[in-house]
């Protein structure tokens, strides 16, 4: 007998996306029904339970304006007889001012069950299953959300008390199948966090069958030993730098050591970036056709400019921007490049003119800056030369 579920995480309801100006509203109201397509998914694979690993609302705030529409999709699931297990994450956790939230949202869906501060396990007999959970309550805490549940076990919920069950112990199996749902970051080189660390032996020493983790919006596997764990990411896009966020895990667990997962696409937008060196992009309208050729007005693509260059070979940012905005859903393009500093040569310019006496000036201004200092010097060595010449535009 195995069981089939759907991990999702980071929902972000009531998300404001300042970065993307007036298109924040349309992203905002296309979480809700990206939602919606997630509770459809989940009626539509008959799953035996979905797993909402933390951040189903952005902020306490949000939970506030946006309870009742959770109320509306979470009780689609109930009445298709499928149970969700919820745990509050960092960015709605379950402390003051929300925990009034969660609790009515629980009182109002039967078929919801969501974990308290401290570990708790909730038994489905009929589907031999135990989801063990716990929510954040404090969104600075730096402690391990494993922490407690690895040191003490999870008490059973309330209304699925089994004769003479009172607590789980780490590692116990009072089911088949055993999972768990936990909201933090797991431990790696790479990623630097200071709050709810998960270290990959905390997943192993864990003992679940499945791991469900929300924080991370870009779904990726960081199973450890014979645990089963991912971070299933954000449903729909939430921020730029997120390639990965659009996805909902479909989990079929057979038992220990035997679990398959499939991310499913769920999100409508995505978010892409590149990165064009100017020095060898083959100028301006090169790097216009790069980017026209990404066109897709469901895609937020962030491009970098890099490299050095001369006067020909810069790139007006706000024209390009401009030209090809309407193409995208969002287009923001940074420019890292820098002016070569022969690009413009002093000897060119008498020195006793006023184009002479500044380039000159800002050569030597160059030659002693570096990083963005440098770049800014750049800018306005070749905006300044244009403007003194009687230019409109800095392309040669």
């Amino acid at each position: 007998m195995s069981v089939r579920l759907l991990h999702t995480s980071d929902v972000h309801l009531g998300a404001t996306f300042k970065m993307l100006g007036e298109r924040g509203g349309d992203q905002r109201r296309q979480l809700q029904r990206t939602l919606a397509n997630v509770v459809g998914l989940a009626i539509q694979e008959r799953v035996d339970a979905v797993l909402v690993a933390g951040d189903l609302f952005d902020s306490v705030a949000a939970a506030r304006l946006m309870a009742p529409f959770a109320r509306e999709q979470l009780g689609r699931l109930g009445e298709a007889g499928i149970p969700v297990c919820a745990i509050a994450g960092n960015h709605d956790p379950l402390g003051a001012g929300s925990a009034g939230i969660w609790q009515r949202l629980a009182g109002e869906c039967p078929h919801l069950t969501v974990f308290g501060a401290a570990p708790q396990a909730r038994i489905f007999p009929d589907r031999d299953l135990t989801v063990i959970g716990r929510s954040v309550q404090d969104r600075l805490s730096s402690e391990s959300p494993l922490a407690a549940f690895l040191a003490g076990g999870a008490a059973v919920a309330d209304g699925t008390h089994t004769a003479g069950l009172a607590r789980v112990p780490a590692g116990a199996r009072p089911t088949r199948h055993v999972v768990g749902v936990f909201h933090g970051s797991v431990q790696r080189p790479d990623f630097e966090t200071k709050f709810g660390l998960i270290t990959p032996e905390e997943i192993g020493a864990s003992g679940v069958d499945y791991l469900a983790l929300g924080d991370w919006h870009s779904a990726q596997n960081v199973s450890a030993g014979r645990v089963a764990a991912w971070y299933s990411g954000a449903p729909e896009m939430i921020g730029l730098d997120e390639p990965d966020s659009g996805n909902v895990c479909l989990v079929t667990v057979r038992g220990p050591g035997d679990v398959d997962v499939a991310p499913r696409r769920v999100g409508r937008r995505r978010a892409a970036s590149i990165t064009i060196d100017l020095a060898t992009a083959g100028g301006p309208d090169a790097v216009a056709r790069l980017v026209g050729d990404r066109a897709d007005r469901d895609l937020a693509l962030v491009v970098t400019l890099t490299g050095l260059v001369g006067l020909a070979d810069r790139v007006l940012v706000d024209e390009l921007r401009d030209d090809l905005a309407s193409e995208f859903f969002r287009l923001e393009i940074r420019d890292a490049s820098h002016l070569r500093p022969e690009a413009v040569d002093p000897t060119q310019y008498q020195a006793n003119t006023v184009l002479g006496r500044f380039v000159r000036q800002m050569h030597e201004l160059l030659a002693a800056r570096d990083g963005e200092e440098r770049a800014i010097a750049s800018d306005a060595l070749a905006y300044g030369v244009a403007l003194l010449e009687g230019r409109t535009e800095i392309l040669g």
